[in-house]
């Protein structure tokens, strides 16, 4: 009975080894069968461009906002963008808040206008651009922010003038700094009004007047003309 025992746990211990082995057989087929499926489903999916963080509406996409990731091709709409589009998305902005893994697509972006120049006017200001000479930008002393007087007329005429007008721009510089070589175009930031009038300075020519830069400046009258009288002696 003793020796029938053991080959019943001899018998036993063979059964349990054969199913672990062939649980773990089928475990690897399993696993390999995934992996391959797996492969194949990557093989198939593509790169699309998505958003690396939530954005708020109105910000402007930086390179670090943006990462890939792969979607099957039945997942993938007409209007998302690709890896390669990256650069072309950087420095626009969002029109909408957007959220982390979202995929960037065409009606998400808006343009973002480009700083210049013109940015530095007010809604009603005009930047008006003339030529000048050498006495008129003050042989090279004249500087972007001074405030002149631009004076017409004279010679007999009365005089007419626009006063406390800002120097936006030296020829193409507009930093605030006093140019060493003598500038041969000046920009002035003028209102419609005062643009009108410069227009008739500009054909007549005019002379640019320096102020103080703190100073309010008013119109200069023009000096009255002397009146010579004739007295006649009665009866002459």
């Amino acid at each position: 009975m003793a020796r029938f025992g053991w080959r019943f746990i001899v018998l036993g211990l063979v059964v349990l080894a054969m199913v672990t082995a062939s649980y773990q057989l089928v475990m690897r087929y399993l696993a390999q069968q995934s992996h391959e499926l797996e492969q194949r489903l990557n093989a198939e999916m593509e790169w699309v461009l998505v958003f690396s963080h939530d954005l708020e509406a109105g910000a402007v996409i930086g390179l670090d906002d943006l990462q890939q990731r792969k979607y099957p091709p039945s997942y993938i709409s007409d209007d998302w963008l690709r890896p390669n589009d990256a650069m072309a998305v950087v420095g626009n902005s969002v029109q909408n808040f957007v959220s982390a893994g979202e995929p960037v697509m065409l009606g998400h972006l808006g343009r973002v206008r480009r700083s210049s120049f013109s940015d530095q006017l007010a809604p009603d200001d005009y930047a008006v651009t003339a030529t000048v000479g050498i006495e008129q930008v003050h042989h090279g002393l004249l500087a972007v922010g001074n405030r002149v007087s631009l004076v017409a007329g004279g010679g007999g005429e009365p005089l007419r003038m626009l006063t406390n007008i800002e120097v936006l721009a030296l020829d193409n510089q507009s930093k605030e700094y006093v140019g060493g070589a003598l500038a041969v175009t000046i920009t002035f930031r003028l209102k419609a009004e005062q643009a009108a009038i410069f227009e008739g300075f500009r054909r007549q020519g005019f002379a640019l007047w320096l102020q103080h830069p703190e100073a309010e400046y008013s119109h200069v009258k023009s000096p009255l003309k002397p009146h010579l009288f004739t007295i006649s002696k009665a009866g002459s």
